[in-house]
């Protein structure tokens, strides 16, 4: 067995590093892959608003129960000229957009997969610096409030909202949950 040189150690540890980076903005695209979706943008781009200000390096933590957070890794979050971010780990990039639904409520608007079709939702939250993401889950929302504002099961755990005629109410009327991950400027 070859005894590992200083090299190949540092080696490892870059790639770990540029993983779990990968890993960070891998875990935000599956954040957005599920629950609240829709086949076309809901909200315009030009009703984004500045949720990162002017962007910058940000750690990911993701929540691991009991109100606990566990450190991921580091995400370059970049603002664009459409008022939207990327969030850049490696060389993923996750664009996605943030709309003001009223009484405090922030909606994440992203295409995870530029390969397939169709948006993933999130609601945004503010902790002092910490910005919370928060997974709205379709299972969890009172059926009557979801019917009334369009949605579409398309299974437990996936909402279509492809025929809601006003998201900003539906969001600002849905329960957020604990947030799935929080970022904190670093």
């Amino acid at each position: 067995m070859r005894k590992p040189t200083s090299r190949n150690i540092r080696s490892r540890n870059i790639t770990s590093r540029k993983s779990m980076t990968l890993l960070a903005v891998a875990a935000l695209s599956i954040l957005l892959s599920a629950c609240f979706s829709s086949e076309q943008p809901k909200f315009p781009t030009s009703s984004a608003v500045a949720a990162f200000g002017a962007g910058g390096r940000y750690v990911v933590f993701e929540h691991v129960g009991n109100g606990k957070f566990q450190k991921q890794r580091t995400v370059t979050v970049k603002p664009m000229l459409d008022g939207s971010y990327e969030f850049v780990g490696g060389k993923t990039t996750l664009p996605i957009s943030f709309h003001d639904a009223g009484n405090g409520v922030i909606v994440g608007q992203a295409k995870p997969d530029e390969k397939k079709q169709g948006y993933g939702y999130l609601i945004l939250t503010r902790n002092g610096k910490e910005m919370l993401l928060h997974l709205p889950q379709c299972d969890k929302q009172d059926a009557a409030v979801l019917a009334a504002h369009g949605v579409v099961h398309r299974d437990k755990f996936e909402c279509s909202i492809d025929k809601v005629s006003d998201p900003a109410k539906l969001f600002a009327a849905v329960v957020p949950g604990d947030p799935t991950t929080k970022m904190v400027p670093e």
